[in-house]
Parts: structure tokens; C-alpha cells; sequence
């Protein structure tokens, strides 16, 4: 796993030159230990022409996901951890390495990172989302929402861009939407990432270590995390064959579902089990590592 690109730093409170428009998002009824994302809580905006400047944040809701423009020149979103604790990083620009730069919502719809004195039409461009153009669009900015996914509404032929790094509840089941790489989940403990290597990884909150994954990192496919109607949970690549790579081989168990615990343990259960209840099929073993 590559950590170079995310770099942790401290940050500052939001600059005069980043404006916060907070927003309710979608709403959704499901709870953290019910089946189903939720996308309840706010969005942190930046609208055209406003920038973010170096050290500053963008942070819809204080402990929850967060944009930072860290002063080494990246751009990186973090999930919130323990309050004065470890933050785990989820996506970054890989612009490190430029000390001053800063982002900015262009009028033309692009959102991009500049090195310190570059701008447009002073060029030092590091990074852009491409979605520059000509097109009408009255709802053009950038979004950090609670969930740690970042929008660009910009003006091009493709209207919108994103990170892909939502939050999903602790419990997969079947029916649910599947993830893809970028999602994640957390407990009170760790979190659990389908990283775009498309290895899925544990981490715990106490330090950021990694201490459980699927190895199922570099394939050549992106891969997609299912539970199966059969209660088998697999990370498997989309298409007409959907070639397994990796399972928990319990298959056989109609509407099983998972649940990331906060004892730091991935466990499936049968239907009408869970904690205190028994009916575990399958777990990483992680319950004493946190």
C-alpha cells in the first residue's frame, strides 16, 4: 500500500479565501448497524472563483470526513478517527512536494491545484478535475460532503466528477448496493477500505495500521464487494463472468450479512445471529488487535 502520496499535517481552521456553504444532503432512514448506506448530514462548498487556501480545511460536520489543502501541496480527504487522534487518509491529489499551493473553484467550471504564485493564466497547474467547458450549469462547485465523497459540478462535456469515497454502514447484506473502490465503513474502532488498488483493508483508529486485508491488491479490474444472496461475501470484477478473487466461502446461508463490530472484528453472521446472539460463519480475527 502506497502511504508517500498521504502524508498526514496539521491544519488550520477554514481561510477567509475558502466560503462554507453547509447544506443537508440526501437523507436516508438506515442507521449505522442497519443494511443500506446513509447518506444523512452536509455538505462544505466551494463555489466559483473561491479558493482553498494552503493549511486550510473544508469540514462539513467537526468529526466526520474532511478536505484538507495540506501545506505541502496536497490535496487529501480524511475520515475523521478518535477525537485529537489518527486520521486515515482516503484520497489525495498527489501533489505533495509543492509547499504553498492551493485549490481553487474556477468559472469555468474546473477545480484545480496550483503551485503557490500560479493561477490562471499564470500557469502552475499540478492537478484538475477537467471538467472545464462552456456548458450552463448554475450549480457549479466543488463538495466535500459528510461521507468523505468529493463532487466537482464544473461546465464540460462530462458535468460532474468525483472521488468515489463514500462511507458505507458497518453492515453489508445482501441486496445492498455493492462497493466499489473508494467506499469505506467504520466502527468504533477501525475502518474498513475497498481501496483503488482493490485490496480490502482494515485499519484501526488508534495508530492507522493496517491489520487485515484481502491481498487481492494490483488486479488488472476494478473489483466490487458483494454479499451474495447465498451469504457468501465476495470482492469479485463486474462483467458477464464476474470472476471471484476473493471470498469468504460462506456460501449455503440465505440473507447472511456482515458487520464490522467496534471489538475491531469483520464477521458474518447467519440470518438471526449477531454479537451476544452466535450464528458467525466467518470472521478476520481481529477482535484482540485493536
Amino acid at each position: 500500500m502506497r502511504t508517500r502520496a498521504l502524508h498526514r499535517a496539521l491544519v488550520t481552521l477554514l481561510s477567509a479565501s475558502a466560503v462554507t456553504a453547509l447544506v443537508p444532503a440526501v437523507a436516508s432512514a438506515a442507521g449505522p448497524d442497519q443494511c443500506m448506506i446513509s447518506r444523512t448530514g452536509y455538505t462544505s462548498d466551494l463555489r466559483p472563483g473561491q479558493h482553498l487556501a494552503s493549511g486550510a480545511s473544508l469540514i462539513p460536520t467537526p468529526g466526520k470526513a474532511e478536505l484538507v489543502m495540506q501545506p505541502d501541496g496536497n490535496l487529501v480527504i480524511y475520515a475523521s478517527g478518535n477525537p485529537g487522534g489518527y486520521r486515515l487518509a482516503l484520497w489525495s491529489s498527489g501533489t505533495y512536494g509543492n509547499p504553498g499551493a492551493y485549490a481553487t473553484m474556477q468559472e469555468d467550471g474546473n477545480f484545480v491545484v496550483y503551485k503557490k504564485d500560479g493561477g490562471e493564466g499564470k500557469g502552475g497547474a499540478l492537478w484538475n478535475t477537467a471538467t472545464y467547458g462552456d456548458r450552463a450549469n448554475s450549480y457549479v462547485n466543488a463538495s466535500i460532503r459528510d461521507d468523505g465523497n468529493f463532487v466537482v459540478s464544473g461546465r464540460g462535456e462530462n458535468l460532474s466528477w468525483r472521488t468515489e469515497t463514500m462511507r458505507w454502514n458497518a453492515k453489508v447484506c445482501s441486496g445492498d448496493m455493492s462497493w466499489s473502490p473508494g467506499f469505506w465503513a467504520e466502527s468504533a474502532t477501525v475502518w474498513l477500505v475497498l481501496q483503488k488498488d482493490n485490496n480490502l483493508v482494515m485499519y484501526r483508529k488508534s495508530d492507522g495500521k493496517a491489520i487485515w486485508g484481502s491481498g487481492t491488491y494490483g488486479n488488472r479490474k476494478a473489483l466490487t464487494l458483494e454479499m451474495g444472496d447465498n451469504g457468501d461475501l465476495t470482492l469479485h470484477e463486474y462483467g458477464q463472468n464476474e470472476t471471484v478473487r476473493w471470498r469468504t466461502g460462506t456460501a449455503g446461508h440465505t440473507n447472511a450479512y456482515a458487520l464490522l463490530q467496534d471489538d475491531g472484528n469483520l464477521v458474518v453472521y447467519k440470518k438471526g445471529g449477531g454479537e451476544g446472539k452466535g450464528g458467525a460463519l466467518w470472521n478476520t480475527g481481529t477482535y484482540n488487535k485493536v
